[in-house]
């Protein structure tokens, strides 16, 4: 996995993670927030990584059911893309506006 892949699971999982099941969103968060391998996830969690293998894989493949279902990573990534080009070349534009960026990058 990636880096572009582990930030994009950190924002579903930011978004959706509460929909997952405990151990789902457990693994996930250890395994990508944490940056800890397969192997020290089923050792701080006590099972196989092949537990820890298929539980991320199955958490992971229901966030991304999630957000096609509600689009809410995509929608705030389009929002934060049309904010940074309206504000590119207005500094000033951009503070006043930062109330708003932090609403989205929350």
């Amino acid at each position: 996995m990636d880096i572009r892949d582990r930030v994009r699971l950190s924002s579903l999982l930011t978004e959706y993670g509460a929909l997952l099941t405990d151990r789902q969103r457990d693994m996930l968060a250890m395994y990508v927030e944490m940056d800890m391998s397969l192997f020290e996830v089923a050792e701080e969690t006590g099972v196989t990584r092949q537990a820890v293998l298929d539980a991320i894989k199955h958490g992971a493949d229901a966030l991304q059911k999630y957000e096609d279902a509600v689009g809410k990573v995509h929608l705030k990534e389009q929002l934060l893309s049309a904010l940074d080009a309206l504000t590119s070349s207005d500094e000033a534009l951009r503070e006043r506006l930062g109330a708003i960026y932090a609403l989205l990058e929350g």
